[in-house]
């Protein structure tokens, strides 16, 4: 039904004539079909042969995107995929360059989405975009254009939007072929202490938050990442140390302590457990002391050096 640069099924292609001459059902009805949305791993495939169509496609690309996107079928329904489609529409069309920021202010709401398989999406969509190189030095990489807007996703009036696309946007910057990519490593890691703050001082009501708990869940595979593979002078290592020395708030020591035990356990060649240590050391130290020092028992401190530090 797909090829790597398109459609190649006529009905898909009269549908999608259709949808940008105002006439969408058709092409909806058929994404849904064959989308396997609510499958354990939808079609993205498909999604990103019909991007692909987007990107050359004349028309209002951009208002269809827009009602694919705006689409809230339940996420145990086949029509779930129709958000999943305009993620992936909207990052083609930025990798070409256009619609950039009706892009991102789309992509935002959609990152923050309440329905699992419409994150997934995103974040599917976002690898290939994030993990691009620079096209000139004027350019920035992908990696980059992420963590600017990510950035300012941080301004977004919305808590749930604000920690939910922050999550998926975190989970993208895990990946090392996007950490390899990035180029303002400055920039990246202000971004991420900024993050942290931001949970740190969020009101005591966000705790009970579905966005923000994603969001600490994704953090720890990203510090960790971004402690083993910024090596240059032990950049990424030594902000990560700033960071677990500064660190007060439960939640985001309880994220630390997860990036410093999967710091360890980073693959062979990325010099994990030297760091790791350190960083449970400076972590274990920032931590407050006991109101009542008399009360621990003889060895109870001892235990594994995974253990989760508190």
């Amino acid at each position: 039904m797909t090829t790597p640069d398109g459609l190649n099924s006529q009905p898909l292609r009269q549908a999608l004539a259709a949808a940008l001459g105002g006439r969408p059902a058709a092409l909806e009805a058929l994404l849904a079909r064959h989308g396997g949305g609510a499958d354990r791993r939808p079609n993205f495939r498909l999604a990103a042969a019909l991007a692909a169509e987007l990107c050359r496609a004349p028309g209002p690309v951009a208002r269809l995107l827009g009602q694919l996107g705006g689409n809230d079928a339940a996420p145990d329904t086949p029509e779930v995929f129709l958000p999943i489609a305009a993620a992936f529409g909207w990052a083609a069309r930025l990798d070409a360059g256009l619609d950039v920021d009706a892009a991102w202010a789309a992509l935002a709401p959609l990152a923050a989405d309440e329905r699992a398989p419409v994150r997934r999406g995103v974040h599917e969509a976002l690898l290939p975009l994030a993990a691009r190189p620079r096209r000139g030095r004027s350019q920035p990489s992908g990696a980059d254009q992420l963590i600017a807007r990510a950035a300012a996703w941080l301004d977004e009036e919305d808590r749930e939007t604000r920690f939910g696309a922050a999550a998926v946007a975190v989970a993208v910057l895990a990946d090392r072929r996007v950490l390899s990519a990035v180029v303002d490593t400055e920039a990246m890691l202000a971004y991420l202490s900024r993050l942290i703050a931001e949970v740190a001082g969020a009101p005591r009501a966000s705790e009970r938050s579905d966005a923000r708990r994603r969001l600490l869940q994704a953090l720890p595979a990203t510090l960790a990442a971004v402690a083993a593979v910024l090596r240059v002078g032990d950049r990424g290592a030594l902000w990560l140390e700033q960071e677990c020395a500064a660190a007060r708030h439960p939640d985001v020591r309880g994220a630390l302590s997860d990036a410093v035990i999967a710091l360890r356990s980073q693959p062979a060649g990325a010099s994990g457990e030297a760091p790791a240590q350190r960083l449970r050391e400076v972590l274990k130290a920032s931590a407050k002391p006991p109101r009542d020092p008399t009360r621990i028992r003889p060895g109870t401190g001892r235990g594994k050096a995974s253990r989760r530090i508190s």
